[in-house]
């Protein structure tokens, strides 16, 4: 009897222990930026420590310790001058994405468009442009890009009818259906762009990834979570989704590399 309960003991030991090795976020952005107020707010939640960085090069420099959780831009792996971290299904927590829309007052489908259409959208932001050339020779359509600065000038240029069309983030939905139709999501597949920033985990331990989901899967449905990232969507990776949001990485990985 005396043995049975010390084995029993020892199992419930054993299933009750979970990932409790030190951590370290590192910021590779700015000090007042999202990345910023989204470390923090998990790294409070790790009782972690902080190291804020300020860019990629110097948050690198940190990568060497055990159990680093960062934000990484996928604009950044194009750049052979930057670090280069692994970012696949072992290592990614979590992605945050603005998903991105096509919308218009003449149109209904991709089918139904052809020949050149003037297209409200960012017009300093190559990979957009790249995506946009992309999508028409796959559509055999011209996209005339009518450039603004963000999504707030460019929706108020496509309801000036500056343009008949607009690629925009889905969180402008609302106001570009006042005079038009939005018939291409992201979110839905219909649309290979979205722009994506990814919670990854470098050099971790047993354990450690999924401590880091859990964190992020318990702080993203507080109202302080979607207060301060309203807008963007967060994606914890699990089983379902893996291969889903992988490759939503690795397609901003190509279109901010060309």
């Amino acid at each position: 009897m005396k043995k049975y309960i010390i084995i029993s003991i020892l199992m419930l030991l054993f299933t009750n222990t979970s990932y409790a090795g030190s951590t370290t976020v590192v910021n590779a952005g700015s000090d007042s930026g999202a990345f910023h107020q989204m470390l923090s707010m998990i790294g409070d939640d790790l009782n972690s420590d902080f190291v804020q960085a300020n860019n990629p090069v110097i948050a690198g420099s940190h990568f060497d310790k055990k159990n680093v959780l960062t934000m990484w831009s996928t604009e950044w792996p194009g750049d052979k001058t930057l670090p280069s971290i692994i970012l696949d299904k072992e290592t990614i927590v979590a992605v945050s994405a603005y998903e991105t829309i096509l919308c218009s007052r003449d149109y209904n489908s991709l089918s139904e468009m052809n020949g050149t259409i003037k297209i409200a959208t960012w017009g300093k932001t190559p990979a957009v442009a790249k995506f946009l050339e992309d999508l028409g020779n796959a559509n055999n359509v011209n996209f005339e890009i009518v450039p603004y600065d963000g999504s707030g000038a460019t929706t108020r240029g496509y309801l000036g009818k500056d343009a008949n069309t607009i690629f925009t983030i889905q969180t402008k939905q609302s106001k570009v259906e006042a005079d038009g139709n939005c018939f291409a999501f992201s979110s839905k597949g219909d649309l290979d762009f979205a722009f994506v920033d990814v919670l990854v985990a470098v050099n971790p331990e047993n354990g450690a990834v999924e401590e880091f989901r859990n964190s992020v899967s318990k702080l993203s449905a507080t109202e302080a979570w979607e207060s301060a990232f309203a807008g963007s969507a967060i994606y914890v990776l699990d089983d379902n989704n893996a291969s889903d949001l992988v490759n939503k990485v690795s397609a901003a990985i190509t279109l901010n590399s060309n």
